[in-house]
């Protein structure tokens, strides 16, 4: 398999079944929808009668020798044991929600519990609080560190003078300066079913002569879910600004929103609300549309709020709420399965406007690249209606890679015409990150920012492709060489019991090939389960045909191979034929059903059938996970 041929993100995913397929095994777990050959959507006599079908082959009192009998006893336990979780309502729910582990919590608490739905519910939260406890310790904390360093001392000296005589606060004219510091940290924690509480703390601090710039607050959030599609959340702060917050959002459907917020100074009574409005809907399966309505803190109705301290008003006291313009924000927003993104919104204020656009492409699932646009304009004169000034133009370029499953490392270069340009390097693990932003030069230096850009660019695309990707995939194959070393015990247990499954059917199986041969039925010519040497056939009939012609060299290639990448599944297959139909159901892995087994433990499998019916020749392949059902007439090849 060459480089361009090996896809790291499919190989991830077949390491990972690999895995969950040897633990099961090991554990001795089966997919009891499929040793019965029923869907997951079926009846309770669907159940049953695949059950009493079953019986009849496997059941130990109809068979002799006890050689045999003993083979029927491993059999039709299992039989038996799918029959006993499926046909019960309460542990057929725990068993879909929780597999094998939710069995025995299925039979504690069925006879406290009436519906389906009942069920259903239970183990829904069952599991939801499995796979919370699994990543508690990481998903309810999330904090941020971002220190920011002014480099253009080192950088651009000459672009730093200016920076300094313009920012005389700013210490280290010949070197690093530090400019602020910013963290913020939150912790979450349910406190029942459908409620949560949250407290955040938030501080900055600035480099400069004086106090002004540096603040901090803590926050505390009480957040209650009302339902599947609606929660509303109070927050209110322990140090000033005192501002509280209530917010409610709705999701009617897939993509849809509506959400509401209000923020009110608690001990400034005279300021008024501050309330934002936010919509959204699809416009396509790709596009979703959005529009946000802020009012802001600075108007007045009538003679209401009319001495607020956030009004830009001489004689005003100081303000004792942040000052908030008004807002109106319209965007839209799209991803696709090929793993891009992009958005792009339009915002205007009392005095300012901004339009923002971006993009975003996944090139492999471990490495992405993004860019953005920001123009930003602004009127001087907010009291009155004049042409908007251009403020600034910036350029943002980010690109991110896996280090390893958990944490994220990336490099963003912003520049601007009035911003210059700066680096940012950032490290995210879980939902706590840091973030380095260094200042290159405080002007537009169109050569400093290639570098910035380029050359790191490439540098990550080459580890990425010649070191890191490379690395990956020797492992990736290390460690699935490791899972088939310890399944090749497990696959001769696997192979000894379908051996006996087969020659448990064999003489029913004879005796209803016998019957359709003279009835012109369905009769199963060969069957073949694995990593066939063929792939599977298309609708084509030419290429169905091409598919027919190489049978014999997969056969010959089968047969002398030291490790069969295929088994012989014609009599288990013949035994599922009840009134001239085969009907397999869509349970996932065929090798549950009885006479089967995994012959290739973990590689893509497909199943191979060759049948008559009326006479004519059939031949159809189906893979692993799909459903069959057969006689049908695109089949025939005759």
């Amino acid at each position: 398999m060459d480089s361009d041929a090996w896809n790291e993100e499919q190989e991830e995913q077949r390491l990972k079944s690999m895995r969950r397929e040897l633990e099961a095994a090991s554990a001795g777990e089966h997919d009891y929808y499929a040793v019965l050959n029923v869907s997951r959507r079926a009846t309770t006599e669907d159940i049953r009668e695949a059950y009493r079908r079953l019986s009849r082959l496997f059941h130990p009192d109809r068979h002799h020798g006890a050689e045999k009998q003993e083979w029927a006893r491993r059999q039709f336990h299992i039989i038996q044991r799918a029959h006993e979780i499926l046909i019960d309502p309460a542990v057929r729910a725990a068993y879909d929600q929780l597999g094998e582990q939710g069995i025995s919590l299925g039979k504690a608490v069925g006879y406290k519990l009436h519906s389906v739905k009942d069920l259903q519910d239970k183990f829904e939260r069952e599991a939801r609080m499995r796979r919370i406890e699994d990543v508690d310790e990481w998903v309810q904390s999330q904090s941020e560190i971002t220190l920011s360093v002014n480099g253009s001392g080192i950088i651009s000296p000459h672009a730093a003078q200016s920076f300094q005589s313009s920012n005389k606060g700013a210490s280290g004219s010949g070197g690093l300066a530090l400019q602020q510091l910013f963290m913020t940290h939150s912790f979450t924690a349910s406190l029942s079913d459908n409620v949560s509480g949250t407290i955040e703390g938030r501080m900055l601090s600035r480099n400069s002569n004086t106090r002004a710039g540096n603040n901090g607050t803590v926050k505390v959030m009480i957040k209650r879910t009302l339902g599947p599609q609606m929660w509303m959340s109070f927050t209110t702060p322990l140090l000033p600004p005192h501002v509280v917050a209530v917010e409610a959002v709705h999701c009617p459907s897939l993509g849809t929103f509506y959400q509401a917020k209000v923020e009110q100074h608690a001990l400034d009574l005279y300021t008024p609300p501050a309330i934002t409005m936010q919509a959204g809907r699809p416009l396509s399966p790709y596009t979703t549309a959005f529009i946000s309505v802020a009012t802001g803190n600075q108007y007045a109705l009538g003679s209401m709020w009319t001495s607020s301290s956030t009004r830009s008003l001489p004689g005003k006291r100081p303000a004792l709420a942040p000052r908030k313009p008004s807002s109106v924000t319209i965007g839209l927003t799209g991803a696709r399965s090929t793993g891009e993104e992009l958005g792009a919104n339009v915002t205007a204020t009392t005095n300012q406007a901004y339009i923002q656009a971006w993009y975003k492409r996944k090139i492999d699932m471990y490495f992405s690249v993004s860019g953005g646009l920001l123009v930003v304009g602004h009127n001087p004169q907010a009291a009155s209606i004049a042409p908007l000034l251009l403020g600034d133009i910036s350029v943002n370029i980010d690109m991110a890679g896996e280090v390893n499953r958990h944490t994220k490392l990336g490099w963003k270069v912003d520049l601007g015409l009035a911003s210059g340009v700066t680096v940012t390097l950032y490290l995210r693990r879980f939902r706590n990150s840091v973030k380095l932003p260094l200042l290159l030069t405080p002007t537009l230096e169109l050569e400093l920012a290639i570098y910035a850009s380029a050359i790191p660019m490439a540098a990550a695309l080459a580890l990425h492709y010649f070191v890191l990707k490379p690395r990956r995939r020797r492992l990736i194959e290390r460690q699935m060489e490791i899972l088939k070393d310890e399944q090749r015990y497990q696959l001769s247990q696997q192979q000894r019991q379908a051996q006996e499954a087969v020659r448990l059917m064999a003489d029913s199986v004879a005796r209803a090939r016998k019957q359709a041969l003279a009835a012109n039925g369905l009769v199963i010519e060969k069957a073949l389960y694995g990593d066939l040497p063929f792939g599977i056939a298309a609708q084509d009939t030419n290429i169905l045909r091409a598919a027919i012609t190489r049978f014999g060299a997969s056969r010959s290639a089968l047969s002398t191979t030291d490790e069969p990448r295929a088994c012989d599944v014609t009599v288990a297959l013949h035994a599922l034929v009840a009134g001239d139909q085969l009907v397999i159901a869509a349970n996932g892995s065929k090798q549950f059903l009885p006479g089967f087994y995994d012959p290739t433990f973990g590689a893509p499998k497909s199943l191979f059938i060759r049948y008559r019916f009326k006479g004519k020749l059939h031949e159809v392949i189906v893979k692993d996970d799909q459903a069959l059902a057969i006689p049908m007439r695109e089949h025939c090849i005759e």
